[in-house]
């Protein structure tokens, strides 16, 4: 069915086959060819006659035509496919994926490789990965593992290395004194004194006795001290928590000095002056690492104007005070009960000078 057709001048109708507008006289414009079909109609055999030469070579033509088509999608369709696929098998035919469960997963190998895939990467690209690996499984555990171990494990390491210091200082050091009280042939003082002390030395201790109130100290009066490691042990063998035995050190006449005092249930160190009052610097309670009735080691390591406390070993505070820089250095005993009945036992008291700074 023709479309019709109007005059691009004036618009009129013009008859199809007209050349000419008949209402202006307007030249119309060629007609435009009749449009191809979107696809080749399905070619019949003549019936009434064969086709002529020229029909011939134009059918054969269309069916060339439309063949090269079919099998020119046929090929495109292949390449298509082809690389949609090659990720999923490097072989030119196409297979079927296989199912997730029975696909084989890779796993840690014991020399650090990977079983079950190949790699090109070679064995030391596969141990870097695996330190890789490790190294994330530690990032994620660290924090408590870390926290744990170091929980358990720092205090053995800080009394290791502590008493890996405390050798090396005493190794050191020059010793200077030292009484096992096998004898009294460092003169201390024996016998009583102002009727409320006995001092003995026997059965290879040096003892104290006490039927009253007070308190006594025995220096070592050859030398002072700035540097030192001083030891000494003590045993409270009666009075319980009302008498003490200490260690004293940078003792001055008529200035002053430190005392580092131990009872059964409590230690302290503290400055008596000449004057003045008492000056608590540290305290504490000693029963976790003593026992009642056993002797018990004091120890002071003292540095310039750092001062360490330690009973049986055990680091019990570390300081620092300048308050006495340097002085003499002995032993004490003191009777905190008005009626007495305290009884102190010391040994082994030594004293070691160490090295300037």
């Amino acid at each position: 069915m023709s479309q019709p057709r109007f005059c691009p001048q004036c618009g009129s109708p013009v008859e199809a086959g007209e050349r000419f507008c008949a209402n202006c006289g307007t030249r119309m414009p060629e007609q435009p060819p009749p449009a191809t079909p979107p696809y080749a109609p399905p070619l019949q055999p003549p019936v009434t006659a064969p086709p002529s030469s020229t029909g011939r070579i134009v059918l054969l033509a269309v069916i060339g035509l439309v063949a090269l088509v079919i099998v020119g999608g046929g090929i495109g369709w292949a390449l298509i496919n082809r690389s949609s696929t090659a990720t999923i098998t490097p072989t030119a035919t196409a297979t079927p994926r296989p199912a997730r469960t029975t696909t084989p997963q890779p796993t840690a190998s014991p020399i650090g490789g990977v079983v079950g895939q190949p790699t090109p990467l070679g064995a030391a690209a596969l141990a870097r990965t695996s330190q890789a690996q490790t190294a994330q499984a530690q990032a994620l555990l660290a924090p408590t593992q870390t926290a744990q171990a170091q929980a358990l494990l720092a205090p053995t390491q800080t009394a290791q290395a502590l008493e890996a210091e405390v050798s090396a200082l005493f190794a050191a050091s020059r010793r200077v004194f030292y009484d096992e009280f096998v004898d009294n042939r460092n003169a201390w003082f024996t016998g009583v004194f102002q009727e409320i002390e006995l001092d003995l030395i026997e059965d290879g201790v040096f003892k104290v006795l006490w039927t009253g109130r007070g308190t006594s100290y025995e220096l070592y009066e050859l030398s002072a001290f700035t540097n030192f490691i001083s030891e000494v042990d003590c045993r409270i063998a009666r009075g319980g928590g009302d008498g003490s035995c200490s260690l004293v050190f940078s003792h001055n006449n008529n200035v002053g000095f430190y005392k580092f005092e131990f009872f059964t249930d409590y230690y302290r160190l503290f400055i008596v002056p000449a004057e003045g009052e008492l000056t608590t610097l540290v305290e504490g309670d000693p029963r976790l690492f003593t026992t009642i009735g056993d002797v018990n080691r004091l120890r002071v390591i003292k540095q310039g104007d750092r001062i360490r406390l330690f009973i049986n070993g055990v680091l019990v505070d570390d300081l620092r005070d300048a308050t006495y820089p340097t002085g003499r250095i002995g032993v004490s005993t003191t009777c905190y009960r008005e009626e007495g009945g305290v009884e102190v036992h010391f040994d082994n008291f030594g004293i070691w000078s160490l090295p300037d700074g």
